[in-house]
């Protein structure tokens, strides 16, 4: 009894992930689908057709012999009716379904998917990039989805015709005996349950959620992951990165090996009773025949439904186990796109003032604890930012630096104390209008293989000003290289399309800087914007840096105290806390973690 529960489990999985589909393709276009499943349902009565004009055939010529001249008679007239209904299954089966709506629907489908999946990506809380749990979700959906997904549908239209036909051959056969259709379509449900049972054992092996296929999955991104290949191969360590993901993939080989050798060991018993069923049937009416209660004709149509009724159902039962084994899949797509958000916003935001002006910023008694962590990166941290400020944080790696930027930008919500913007606690402000505040720059940034023009106003595409795309590229220090190149704004960076040019890293970050400054923003948050730039074009970027933000407020996190000392206030984090807090002047003269930090890193310049 369990087992039966969990196939109607799997039956109502299944279900629930096609109504899903169908009413997404219903949305998108409705004549598609009607086009598509249209002609599925009426390809479904050719077969049933050509049975009955063959037994027309049989049953003409038999009443005809004798009668010379009614056998053309018969054959013209009853072949023509197959021919027809011939040339009408070719169009509608063949050129319709099969070649014109098939491909459309796999298309559509496939773009409609990829549009929703990418949509639900690219606006997911950014504490869902940082589970591992959520990437290895996101990682399979995306590697099955979208050629999943429209298999499941064209095998429901498979499905669908199979059920016509079940159906319209079930009602056919019942005047030859009621008790006929429903004794075949008992038969036929063992088929149903190892179809379910193989298609589980089929997904099992690459998508279940055994900690190995994770691990199979992170060696399959290592692999082919550019920095990852680089490394390995001059470390020489590709070899046992290979050998590791083969053992895991033979590990699961083995695994599911023994289930699918017991399994084969039944596969034949539906077929037989089939196949005996059917035969008993057809032996049982040759009486009928034999004393012309039955028609010649009759009982080959009877013997065509008997075989049509079990192939109809074998159809049902094979074109569900693959929309099951495809549903498994499904259920991860389904998943991404159902990801709950985490940061909330309120119905009611309240405004910020003008836009053009830099807001007060304060941290009160802020403390923070990233998910699953028992441990906190930020506690009890209070302080303020003026408008137009330049503020840096400094501090040791894992001091909880970069954390008060993910706070400030939002992608965490405080665990407990509160980010007032003007007075307004940060939760208050719609996340949309305050990013129209900030401007970023992070240690971690994009390389954009698009043309230089199109890298640089990504930093605000609500504006297209050729003065301020030069002017960035001219503070950031990337005008010089952008003009060497042939099309200047216009040359396509990186290596993913034939026309692009390659950067070096500290050319890439000053495209970046660029990007930032294009924005404009009344507030610049800048974590290691440097990182990769040598100290005399440093120096240049801020002091250009220093110009155009002098009315404006500048967030800096920085492990170079040469872009740090300039600041009109210097955080200095520890574990998580502020033990100091002043200009470089004041905390030199303490003689504190900063004055030590600093001196060091000096020592290193003399």
């Amino acid at each position: 009894m369990p087992k039966f529960k969990s196939i109607f489990k799997d039956i109502e999985k299944v279900i629930k992930n096609l109504r899903k589909l169908l009413n997404l393709m219903w949305s998108e276009d409705k004549k598609l689908v009607l086009g598509y499943y249209g002609t599925s349902g009426i390809g479904a009565f050719f077969p049933i057709l050509t049975s009955y004009i063959y037994k027309l055939l049989v049953d003409g010529l038999i009443k005809s012999q004798g009668i010379g001249v009614s056998i053309p008679l018969v054959l013209v007239v009853v072949l023509g009716g197959q021919y027809a209904v011939s040339v009408a299954q070719d169009f509608i089966s063949w050129g319709l379904k099969n070649t014109y709506f098939d491909f459309l629907f796999r298309y559509r489908i496939q773009n409609v998917l990829n549009f929703k999946f990418f949509e639900k990506t690219s606006t997911m809380d950014i504490a869902h990039y940082e589970d591992p749990k959520i990437q290895d979700l996101v990682a399979k959906a995306q590697d099955t989805f979208t050629w999943r997904t429209p298999d499941f549908l064209r095998e429901f239209s498979t499905l669908f015709a199979s059920v016509i036909t079940y159906f319209s051959v079930f009602v056919l056969l019942l005047p030859y005996g009621f008790w006929i259709p429903f004794i075949l379509s008992l038969v036929t449900l063992p088929r149903l349950y190892l179809r379910a049972k193989y298609g589980k054992l089929q997904w099992s092996i690459y998508g279940s959620g055994a900690p190995e296929v994770k691990k199979l999955w992170y060696l399959r991104w290592l692999l082919s992951n550019r920095i990852s290949v680089t490394e390995t191969r001059v470390f020489r360590s590709n070899r046992n990165i290979l050998k590791r993901f083969s053992d895991i993939q033979n590990y699961l080989y083995n695994l599911n090996k023994k289930p699918i050798e017991d399994f084969l060991k039944v596969l034949a018993f539906p077929q037989v009773t089939e196949v005996i069923a059917a035969g008993l049937f057809a032996y049982l009416s040759l009486p009928k025949v034999l004393s012309g209660v039955m028609s010649v004709g009759d009982f080959t149509f009877f013997i065509s439904l008997l075989t049509r009724i079990t192939d109809s159902a074998a159809s049902i039962v094979l074109s569900f186990g693959e929309m099951y084994e495809s549903n498994l899949y499904i259920d991860h797509y389904f998943e991404v796109l159902n990801l709950p958000k985490l940061i909330k916003e309120v119905k009611r935001p309240q405004q910020l003032g003008d836009r053009s002006t830099p807001p007060k910023i304060e941290f009160r008694n802020v403390s923070f604890r990233y998910p699953g962590s028992r441990s906190y990166a930020l506690k009890n941290v209070s302080f303020v930012i003026e408008p137009g400020e330049n503020i840096a944080i400094v501090g040791h790696n894992g001091a909880g630096k970069t954390t008060i930027v993910k706070l400030l930008c939002r992608f965490y919500d405080v665990t407990s104390g509160e980010i007032l913007i003007d007075g307004v606690n940060i939760k208050n402000v719609k996340i949309s209008e305050w990013y129209k505040f900030i401007g970023t720059l992070f240690q971690e940034f994009m390389h954009y293989d698009f043309t230089v023009e199109e890298n640089i106003m990504l930093g605000n595409t609500d504006i297209r000003d050729e003065k301020l795309l030069k002017k960035a590229s001219k503070d950031s220090g990337a005008y010089e290289f952008i003009e060497k190149f042939p099309k200047k704004y216009n040359q396509v960076l990186g290596r993913e399309f034939e026309e692009g040019t390659e950067l070096s890293q500290g050319q890439w970050q000053k495209i970046a800087i660029a990007r930032a400054f294009y924005q404009n923003a009344p507030i610049l948050i800048l974590d290691e914007p440097t990182s990769s730039i040598d100290s005399e074009a440093e120096y240049e970027i801020f002091k250009n840096l220093n110009k155009r933000y002098k009315d404006k407020t500048l967030f800096l996190i920085s492990h170079r105290f040469s872009t740090v000392r300039n600041a009109d206030e210097i955080i200095v984090l520890e574990e998580g806390k502020i033990f100091e807090q002043g200009s470089h002047a004041e905390l030199l003269r303490n003689g504190g973690i900063y004055a030590r930090m600093f001196l060091k890193q000096a020592e290193g310049y003399q």
